[in-house]
């Protein structure tokens, strides 16, 4: 940071530079750095989360897209040439806020940030599109399953529940695939932990791997309870899952049974698909498969994988789809 040109962050040469804080995400490394008073976040892509050979010049495109929309920080500087680092850089804002909790008062500010996403229109920035996306949401599953299948820890009862559901729900995907169709710009990651409380407002964190898509992928994905386990041992109320949704399509204005209806054929595949990631990290962890930089943090985090990859999770999937 000493080195990089003075207007790249607005500084002054030869700054002072403190590392101040280590915050390890599930693919990167993300440094607090202060410099002459001004707080930024340092953060290296260790693991492609996106499976893009790019995803650090992807991120860095997609926040620039997001900028001055007051959704995401704002992102100041890309290296992705690998001179200095084994890895891609981005030098972004630091936000100092707390995290959103899932208690009912929370659900219409969550759902008015992700109508301000999900009515945006990509101007340039060319992301990646699900055309299909009911049907590319089954594929996902069914990749995730491929990978999780042949590992050494894998858990037999896991594969042996996600293959009935499969089994299952496959029937329904021509049935409804029409109502589907690429018309918002998703996060696909809204783990509560990627949602931040600022002095300026709410915003979202963790921009690898923004798609096209339709906008039910990510109401589903914040109102799964896989992904909710993620961060936490407790799951959103059914008051305030109703609270969320009610907000959601009333600022969206979409027809309410139509989308409710939508959301309901889509949740079990976006709850499987993170049941399936947790259960991959759960056994690149303890089969040493990960980056050794994230080998020693990610076992912390093996009661955390365990939540999200828990059996009685895929159980609870087939009596409910």
């Amino acid at each position: 940071m000493k080195n990089l040109p003075s207007e790249v962050l607005d500084l002054q040469t030869n700054p002072s530079v403190e590392v101040l804080e280590l915050f390890h995400g599930a693919y990167n490394l993300n440094y607090h750095v202060r410099v002459n008073g001004r707080d930024f976040l340092f953060r290296m892509n260790i693991e492609q989360q996106s499976g893009l050979p790019d995803q650090i010049e992807y991120e860095f495109r997609a926040m620039r897209f997001l900028s001055g929309h007051g959704i995401a920080p704002k992102c100041y500087y890309l290296d992705n040439t690998r001179q200095h680092f084994e890895f891609g850089i981005l030098i972004e804002e630091y936000l100092q806020g707390s995290y959103v909790s899932l208690i009912p008062e929370e659900m219409s500010e969550i759902a008015e940030l992700l109508v301000r996403l999900h009515t945006l229109k990509p101007v340039d920035f060319n992301p990646t599109v699900w055309r299909d996306p009911l049907v590319d949401n089954y594929n996902m599953v069914c990749r995730d399953l491929m990978e999780y299948e042949p590992k050494k820890s894998a858990n037999k009862k896991v594969i042996k529940l996600t293959k009935q559901f499969l089994k299952k729900i496959e029937p329904t995907l021509s049935e409804h695939r029409a109502l589907y169709v690429p018309d918002g710009m998703n996060h696909t990651d809204l783990a509560i932990d990627n949602f931040i409380h600022t002095p300026e407002g709410l915003r979202l964190i963790d921009w690898e791997k923004p798609r096209l898509d339709d906008c039910s992928y990510d109401v589903c994905c914040f109102l799964c309870e896989p992904c909710q386990l993620w961060c936490t041992t407790e799951t959103l109320s059914q008051q305030g899952h109703e609270i969320f949704l009610e907000a959601y399509i009333r600022v969206i204005k979409r027809n309410s049974e139509l989308f409710r209806n939508k959301v309901s054929i889509r949740k079990p595949l976006v709850s499987m698909h993170w049941i399936l990631w947790g259960a991959n990290r759960l056994c690149d962890t303890m089969d040493n498969l990960m980056a050794i930089e994230l080998q020693d943090v990610q076992e912390m985090k093996i009661p955390r994988w365990e939540r999200v990859a828990d059996p009685r999770n895929v159980e609870k999937l087939l009596e409910t789809s």
